[in-house]
């Protein structure tokens, strides 16, 4: 018997990889038949996914997947920006020992993805365990964590950078640099990357094209 856990650990999958895109319908007795389960079990996951703001439950309309919040996501930028801006330099200032190797393995499963059967969600993975390791080295575990309650949000803007720009190239060698620019201690430099490297998906991201899309996916149903 397939559980409330296994649904909604598929479905919040599903929808952090855009799977299920932001404004499309899901519908109960569609989910209870794909499982094989009653509805009940589908209404406990979907409350949990709700709970999380990841599904949209409108009375007497239905039950949606939340659309992308540019203007939070916009401050979750900020955030990650400015807490990584102070962070880098502190290691830049004082290496710890053994993070750039742990870098640099990172960095050759990223190139080893590019170059082999290429997911966007597991390159996402790799690109979050990169800066989870620096957060890690400097001391700042709980400051991660902190900043992982937003994971979900963050990750369905991120995914959809990633899959509108295909620049996964790109974030592969600002990667290399980063690490580079950490090695030899340039401080500067870095704050200025690290900036370009989070803040990209601001410029690339159109609102407005993905609300449009949204409302196809609510129109269609």
């Amino acid at each position: 018997m397939v559980s409330s856990e296994h649904i909604y650990h598929t479905l919040r999958q599903e929808i952090l990889s855009l799977e299920l895109s932001p404004g499309q319908r899901i519908k109960e007795e569609d989910l209870a038949a794909r499982f094989g389960v009653s509805r009940t079990p589908v209404r406990t996951a979907i409350s949990r996914l709700s709970a999380e703001r990841l599904l949209k439950v409108i009375p007497r309309q239905g039950t949606f997947v939340a659309e992308i919040d540019f203007a939070y996501s916009r401050q979750l930028v900020f955030l990650r920006t400015s807490v990584e801006q102070r962070l880098l330099p502190m290691l830049c200032a004082d290496l710890p020992e053994g993070l750039v190797p742990r870098l640099e393995e990172n960095l050759s499963r990223q190139k080893l993805l590019l170059e082999g059967n290429f997911q966007p969600l597991q390159f996402y993975r790799l690109d979050n365990r990169f800066h989870e390791l620096y957060f890690s080295a400097g001391g700042l575990d709980a400051v991660w964590k902190v900043l992982q309650q937003f994971h979900a949000h963050y990750t369905r803007f991120r995914m959809m950078d990633m899959r509108e720009s295909g620049l996964f190239q790109q974030f592969y060698e600002e990667h290399k640099r980063i690490v580079e620019l950490i090695r030899v201690g340039a401080a500067g430099e870095l704050t200025r990357l690290i900036a370009h490297h989070l803040e990209g998906p601001l410029d690339r991201i159109d609102p407005d094209h993905c609300r449009e899309a949204a409302q196809v996916h609510a129109g269609d149903e």
